[in-house]
């Protein structure tokens, strides 16, 4: 009997010595998922439309319908919106026109407009001038047409950049004429 037990305990030495190993084994190792980080560029995008045309008859008195409109396109980074409106020389002379509510006069800048825009899932619309429309002067004479050298003109351009960093419109513009030649 003595070897009968004495295998038994060999056996049970045996099998303490598997489960000792194998749970060390178990302790000692882990897995961590993998942490994958993608990096993709922001960006901002813009489009300015009109749909009402380019060339207009000037009437004395009557109210021509003009829509320009910026765009700040689905996806865009929070932003700087400016619209810099040029006119030639004699233009409010004959034409009037009010900028659209929401926009803000930059000081400093004859023509620049702006508004900051927080992004939004399906892009936002932006109408520069109020109520889609310019009015022709009532006292417009053709004799005061004739007068001038140049007809009267109006040209629109926006231009946008990150707010992120940015704490003011004045920089932001800054910033924008640093990029862009005017």
């Amino acid at each position: 009997m003595p070897r009968k037990r004495l295998k038994i305990i060999a056996i049970a030495l045996i099998c303490i010595v598997f489960v000792a190993v194998g749970g060390s084994f178990a302790l000692l190792t882990s897995v961590a998922g993998p942490v994958e980080n993608v990096f993709t560029i922001g960006n901002i995008k813009l489009s300015l439309s009109e749909t009402t045309g380019g060339s207009y008859k000037l009437i004395p008195g009557t109210v021509i319908a003009k829509d320009p409109t910026v765009k700040v396109e689905a996806g865009s980074e929070d932003c700087w919106l400016f619209i810099k409106v040029d006119k030639t020389q004699y233009f409010e002379d004959y034409i009037s026109y009010q900028i659209d509510s929401g926009w803000t006069i930059l000081g400093g800048y004859d023509g620049v407009y702006y508004r900051k825009v927080i992004k939004s899932g399906g892009g936002d619309q932006f109408p520069i001038l109020a109520d889609n429309a310019i009015n022709v002067r009532e006292d417009l004479t053709e004799e005061k047409m004739a007068a001038i050298a140049d007809l009267p003109k109006i040209t629109f351009k926006a231009y946008a950049i990150q707010s992120h960093g940015i704490e003011t419109a004045n920089d932001a513009w800054h910033r924008i004429l640093e990029e862009v030649e005017e």
